[in-house]
């Protein structure tokens, strides 16, 4: 991620006009220092949080062998990592807001080539998850083991995708950097291909994170149907363990492709959105950065198995002292005449911790 700025002789300069410096023309000198170093404090807070709740994520997934056995688990693994990688280069980026320096011409070239490509993975797999989510919720646990045995194949393609952008901005050609005076990340446009770069990424970007949402949409309507079908009936099943895990699901989907859209559209359309200011640069900075933490939070907020085994770590047990996923959720048993005849709703795996079929692993 990156906004558009030009260059020359090799100094970042912006491509539109300088932002307005009203807000900040009665700024002395030891004013704008110590807003460098509280911006550049809070930077590091908040990545360094990000960091932390996503290795806990990751810790407790490896950890438990029932959860990383499951392929949304391994996809869960894999963001993670990815906003930890992010969350590095942000806590570094930090140290620059402070002392107004990139330090060193190449550091700052390689935070962009891990930044920027971690950001593009990080997109592709959001769809390839809400694929994954749909499949399991629309048909029988057998299809998702057909198409998601070969994991690896999966990781493939927004891996290579990733190393592509990773060996673009490497290259003398191309480059994204973090513009420590204006608390920004910038393309150096004085480089040739820097412009394709941001036009490929850009493409990725705003068309990925609308497509899962359109995926994430048709999950709605799938777990809809399901409700509907079930309220038919007529009490019967009254309440279903898998429906209720798909709704989480939703809800976890709805907040991440939420968030992960309005930042893409304001980052990559900030001059028309937002006022061509530093202060605006400095907020969609920290949208970026706070990205990192909207998947460990609501994986703890709606997702029983990663919130049980956080709180196990800490020595903090169940109220209920129960292994059960959803204490709080029954079901009623059928009558015999209706067991053969009433279409029961799959269980969605996403959130169970009963053992699956072994499969092929990777990740």
């Amino acid at each position: 991620m990156a906004q558009n700025n030009d260059g020359t002789n090799g100094t970042i300069l912006s491509n539109k006009s300088a932002p307005n410096s009203v807000d900040f023309a009665s700024l002395t000198s030891e004013n704008e220092s110590l807003l460098n170093v509280l911006v550049g404090c809070a930077m590091m807070a908040l990545s360094s949080f990000c960091l932390a709740a996503n290795l806990l994520v990751v810790k407790t997934i490896v950890m438990d062998k029932n959860l990383r056995r499951q392929n949304s688990y391994k996809f869960m693994s894999a963001l993670c990592l990815v906003d930890c990688s992010q969350s590095v280069v942000h806590f570094i980026t930090g140290f620059f807001t402070i002392d107004q320096s990139n330090f060193d011409q190449l550091l700052s070239k390689a935070l962009g080539v891990i930044a920027t490509p971690s950001y593009v993975f990080y997109a592709i797999v959001t769809i390839v998850l809400a694929i994954h989510r749909l499949t399991v919720i629309s048909s029988s646990v057998y299809l998702e083991e057909l198409l998601f045995s070969p994991i690896g194949l999966w990781f493939l393609l927004p891996a290579l995708v990733s190393l592509s952008f990773a060996l673009a901005l490497s290259s003398p050609w191309a480059a994204i950097v973090y513009w420590p005076d204006q608390f920004s990340w910038a393309y150096d446009d004085s480089r040739p291909l820097s412009h394709w770069v941001q036009y490929v990424e850009e493409i990725i970007e705003l068309g990925g994170i609308p497509l899962a949402g359109l995926i994430y949409a048709a999950i709605f309507f799938t777990i809809l149907y399901k409700f509907l079908l079930l309220k038919r009936i007529n009490g019967l099943l009254l309440r279903q363990t898998g429906t209720v895990a798909e709704v989480k699901v939703l809800i976890q989907a709805f907040v991440i492709t939420i968030y992960c859209t309005v930042l893409n559209y304001f980052w990559h359309n900030s001059e028309w959105l937002l006022p061509n200011t530093k202060m605006a640069n400095c907020a969609l900075n920290f949208m970026w950065i706070a990205n990192g933490a909207v998947n460990p939070i609501i994986y703890f907020a709606v997702n029983a198995a990663i919130r049980q085994r956080i709180s196990a770590s800490f020595g903090v047990s169940s109220p209920a002292n129960t292994p059960q996923m959803f204490p709080h959720i029954s079901t009623t048993v059928l009558p015999p005449q209706h067991r053969l005849s009433v279409p029961f709703p799959m269980q969605n795996n996403f959130l169970s911790t009963t053992n699956l079929p072994r499969r092929a692993s990777r990740n």
